[in-house]
Parts: C-alpha cells; structure tokens; sequence
C-alpha cells in the first residue's frame, strides 16, 4: 500500500504537536521534518523532539525549505517557518498549508500578536490556509478566533493563547484535510504587516511591556 508522505517545517511546541497530530493520520508517514535555523531557546527544541519521538524520520538542518525535493511529500505544513516558500515547492505539493497566528486577511505577515494588541483589538485568531506565491493570502482551511483584553494582556499572554488554540486547531483540521473546500480570503479586508514597521508598535515591540521580544 502507497503511504502519503508529510513534512513539517517550522519551530517549537506547535510544530511538534503537528508532527504528533500528522504520524496519527491514517496511511500517512512523517517523513522529513526542517526546524527553523537556528531553533529558538525560549521554545522546546523541534528537531530534538522528533528524534526523541520519530527517529526514522529525516531532520534537515539546514532550516531550508529548498532541501525538501519537489513531488516528494503529497502534504507540506509550515508552522511558525520562518521563510518564504517558494514556486518550486508550490507547484509540486498537493497539500501545502501554514498555520499563521493571527486572524486573516486583517494580520498577514509579522507578529500578528503584537500588532492585534497594539491596535487594540478585542478578538485575535489562529489560521491555517493554503500557502500560493503570496505573504499568508492563500485561501482558508480553518480558523480560531478568542477573546483578548488589550487593556490587560500582554503579547506573551495572547501568543500562549493562540498556541493553546492553535493545536486545537491542528488536531481538528488535519485528519479532516480531504473533506475541506477552501475559502479565499477578501483582499478588501487585507493588511500586511512588515517587519520593517515593527518600530511602529511602540510598548507593544516586547514580548511584555517591560521586556524584550524573544526572536520569533
């Protein structure tokens, strides 16, 4: 029997759950996992836990989605990657989805978080959709949206919150991924926020309002 193969790119304590969700799927193998590079170290190391869990599965460590070779996987999930996936692997992979932490089209890009709280929004979201040529414009699969307290919460608060539904999210879409017709999302509504514009969120740069941001 023809097993579907998937690979997982991205970081942390979210990507490990969707490595854990997809080796759950039916007829389906975790075949090659690329942490981001470097790791960061205020998150649970990906490539240790997939080697703890899954030690026949390949880790690329290169964090390169390039040394993934066209056509192999039939299902790509990025999950906070952190590049810009390319044509190449677009046009050869029948499923190739992002989860974004933020609410789209309104929070594509950048440290949805951050700027969700510094715009003083009163529901943020977690989103996964199809990855095209765009920044985080592909149709959606599915999406979370909870409350949050501008007034009160912090960006770390809201970011374990959106973590919290984010793999609520993933167990819930994954095994349900063939029955799932996407919905493109309004380009009226879009926003993108760049990294360039990150001076622009004032006390809400930090992870707090007293600390720096960790590299996310």
């Amino acid at each position: 029997m023809t097993r579907r193969r998937a690979a997982v790119l991205g970081k942390g304590s979210l990507a490990a759950h969707a490595c854990n969700v997809i080796t759950a799927l039916p007829g389906t193998i975790l075949d090659t996992v690329i942490p981001n590079a470097p790791e960061p170290d205020w998150d649970i190391s990906l490539s240790r836990v997939v080697e703890q869990n899954w030690p026949e599965t390949r880790v690329l460590r290169s964090g390169d989605w390039r040394d993934l070779e066209p056509g192999r996987c039939d299902l790509v999930f990025s999950v906070l990657y952190d590049k810009i996936i390319g044509r190449s692997l677009i046009a050869s992979t029948r499923h190739l989805l992002n989860c974004h932490p933020g609410r789209l089209p309104a929070y594509r890009d950048a440290r949805p978080v951050n700027w969700a709280l510094h715009n003083r929004d009163t529901l943020a979201g977690i989103t996964i959709h199809v990855i095209d040529d765009g920044i985080d414009s592909g149709p959606v699969l599915a999406e979370a949206l909870f409350s949050i307290w501008p007034g009160v919460d912090e960006v770390a608060d809201v970011w374990d919150r959106a973590m919290d539904h984010g793999r609520r999210l993933i167990s819930d879409t994954l095994p349900r991924l063939d029955a799932i017709t996407p919905t493109p999302q309004d380009e009226t509504k879009a926003t993108t926020h760049y990294r360039r514009d990150s001076h622009l969120l004032g006390d809400r740069d930090g992870w707090t309002r007293t600390t720096p941001r960790p590299h996310w």
